[in-house]
């Protein structure tokens, strides 16, 4: 493996333009959709999507979150046991989907990403997230061809169809994985504390994170749930630049244990999200100005603060993973999603995506808040990491 973009902002800014491509085509594909199916196919499969984000969030976080910090041998037996149980779980999706389309397209997605972040890991702990977003963009564009030829050349396209190509080269993700299982011994993602603990993290977090998709597609209605989605995933794919900075410090944070010295600078940190903040206000006005989708431009334009907060969030949780406070984020992560989901009940019920939005930008905030203090408050890490104290 070749390590040559050595700067933090080379590595962040590459991840960043592999995952901006892989978001493009995802525009283009949402595009499709809405053009060929109608804005409630399109909300239905949101709904899908979203529902994927709360499956894999618990079945693979532990998976993930130790794969950065591990040794190279528990790594090793622990990747084995992710690809086996990546397996069951997709083979479990495949059955539902033929008979439920929203639980068996998020349980495939699910599986499939869980196999996908097994196969990039090796790249994650090596910090370098430009190689992992490439991957993500190549993928993104294959599965985007496959579904979006179907439906421009299908005289009557379905949902069903093209969603069943847009998932075919997870299948190929899978194929590649089973070389990880030969002569190795699975092994269970830690002690049961410290994976419920990461799973239970990871739940509330999706819950936060994309659950508001869910809630105002059964309050609001797939129109709404339509709309809002398009502005959201936006939102998330600019301020996604904030982990790609975060992921270049990997590899020094977990040789420090996690200590300040070695993660990202304060004002680099507030220097990526007042960037991203920028972008995605441009991105709302733009659609305002030549896009004629006024309810999509106006949701953006108020999750630009989301963007500024959520990039900050980003670094703070890589940041926290790798000093192994997993107990404070999901104390942290599942007071405010419960926060967020009340408050998206109630907004997106009276506001629609506008109120959801609104709820969003407080939530994500607090959780600014919360975090620095636990990171730069009044108690803070020990200046020698335990690894060095050991063996002094």
């Amino acid at each position: 493996m070749k390590y040559l973009p050595e700067n933090n902002f080379v590595r962040a800014g590459l991840a960043s333009f592999w995952s901006y491509g892989g978001r493009v085509f995802g525009l283009v594909w949402t595009a499709a959709m809405i053009h060929s199916l109608g804005i409630d196919q399109y909300g239905i499969y949101a709904m899908g999507f979203a529902g994927a984000a709360l499956l894999n969030a618990p079945l693979d976080n532990a998976f993930y979150i130790r794969s950065m910090r591990i040794s190279e041998e528990d790594y090793q037996r622990e990747r084995c046991a992710r690809v086996l149980f990546g397996t069951l779980v997709g083979a479990v999706g495949v059955v539902v989907y033929l008979h439920w389309y929203i639980a068996g397209f998020a349980l495939i997605v699910a599986a499939g990403e869980l196999l996908f972040n097994t196969f990039k890991s090796q790249y994650l702990r090596a910090s370098r997230p430009d190689i992992t977003m490439r991957f993500d963009a190549i993928r993104q564009l294959v599965a985007i061809g496959l579904g979006g030829s179907y439906l421009y050349i299908a005289e009557s396209p379905s949902l069903f169809v093209s969603s069943s190509l847009y998932l075919l080269p997870y299948l190929a993700i899978w194929a590649s994985t089973l070389r990880y299982v030969p002569g190795r011994t699975p092994q269970f993602p830690g002690p049961r504390r410290e994976f419920l603990l990461l799973s239970a993290e990871a739940f509330a977090a999706a819950a936060y994170a994309s659950g508001d998709v869910l809630i105002i597609g059964a309050v609001a209605g797939n129109d709404v749930a339509g709309y809002y989605s398009v502005a959201s995933v936006t939102a998330l794919a600019i301020a996604s630049i904030g982990q790609n900075y975060a992921n270049t410090f990997v590899n020094t944070l977990r040789v420090a244990d996690g200590h300040l010295d070695s993660a990202p600078p304060a004002k680099h940190i507030l220097r990526v999200a007042s960037t991203t903040a920028a972008v995605m206000a441009l991105v709302g006005v733009g659609i305002l100005v030549w896009g004629g989708a006024d309810d999509v431009g106006y949701v953006a334009l108020i999750l630009a603060l989301f963007v500024f907060a959520r990039s900050i969030t980003y670094v703070y949780t890589v940041i926290l993973s790798l000093q192994h406070r997993d107990a404070l984020r999901v104390k942290a992560t599942a007071a405010i999603a419960v926060v967020k989901v009340i408050s998206v009940i109630l907004l997106a019920y009276k506001f629609g995506g506008y109120g959801a939005a609104i709820a969003c930008v407080y939530c994500e905030f607090a959780m600014v808040l919360f975090y620095r203090h636990a990171i730069y408050g009044p108690v803070r890490r020990p200046r020698k990491s335990a690894r060095k104290e050991a063996l002094q």
